[in-house]
């Protein structure tokens, strides 16, 4: 999730933060009660928990995640979440998620307080074990890294931007190609046998069409189904300067990644 959604933040932002009436849990169909002392919540199959307003203005977006065995599941993590507030001194599902209190007063975790908790994960784990310096991260890697940690097993693309609610292919500005889990597998793919495979030579006809028509010039397709043709609508050709608004559509620019399907 955004910071914004599940602690207090500085500047105001067009996403809501969660409160309890957000989230709800299910076994099967049925519904369970969010009530004080309800355990049944942890004994659900599923967590939902619904975005009433998000900064890409898409509203009442649920997401749900499913119950697992590890110390990391989402439905034992938010049912202890759930019952640990309303258990708070005339406590309700309007409270925020972030609610804790101390010395009997209610008070809200700030997101200088967990960017303060990853730093000094990331300081204790060490640089050379991660690869990073503790004053790299912030807030924002945990949604960074769980499309990392999900594009690193295989999960389809489309699967990551519904479940971290991206709208757009931008997420993969988050998939570091330099992480040595990326390349797994990759030289076994390159010498594997099947690899053997024969190209049918051209007719000498053909290769004379395709000279006369420069076939392989950019500047001359115009079919929009053309493979070799540019999508000028995708966020690639933008973060290029490729799309409708640039110079030269079909100039060479650098890019910050290249995707490789």
């Amino acid at each position: 999730m955004r910071s914004c959604e599940y602690s207090v933040v500085q500047q105001e932002r067009k996403t809501k933060l969660l409160i309890l009436r957000n989230i709800q849990f299910f076994s099967g169909c049925t519904k369970i009660p969010r009530t004080k002392g309800n355990t049944n919540l942890e004994k659900a199959e599923t967590v939902s928990i619904t975005f009433i307003s998000q900064k890409n203005d898409e509203k009442d977006q649920t997401v749900s995640m499913h119950r697992n065995n590890s110390d990391l599941c989402p439905v034992k993590i938010w049912s202890k979440i759930m019952l640990r507030i309303l258990n708070y001194p005339n406590a309700s599902l309007d409270l925020p998620v972030c609610t804790f209190i101390a010395k009997s007063r209610i008070s809200l975790i700030h997101s200088k307080e967990i960017l303060e908790h990853i730093r000094i994960t990331v300081k204790v784990l060490g640089e050379t074990y991660l690869g990073i310096k503790h004053k790299e991260v912030g807030c924002h890697s945990i949604r960074s890294s769980f499309a990392m940690f999900l594009y690193i097993q295989q999960i389809r693309t489309d699967r990551i931007m519904l479940q971290g609610r991206w709208k757009s292919d931008a997420f993969l500005l988050y998939i570091r190609p330099q992480v040595a889990a990326f390349s797994k597998g990759l030289s076994e793919a390159i010498t594997h046998e099947a690899n053997n495979f024969f190209t049918v030579p051209e007719s000498e006809d053909n290769r004379q069409s395709q000279t006369e028509t420069h076939l392989f010039n950019f500047d001359t397709v115009t079919n929009p189904e053309d493979p070799r043709n540019r999508n000028a609508r995708s966020y690639a050709s933008h973060l290029n300067n490729n799309g409708p608004g640039a110079n030269n559509p079909r100039a060479t620019r650098p890019t910050f990644f290249h995707l490789h399907s």
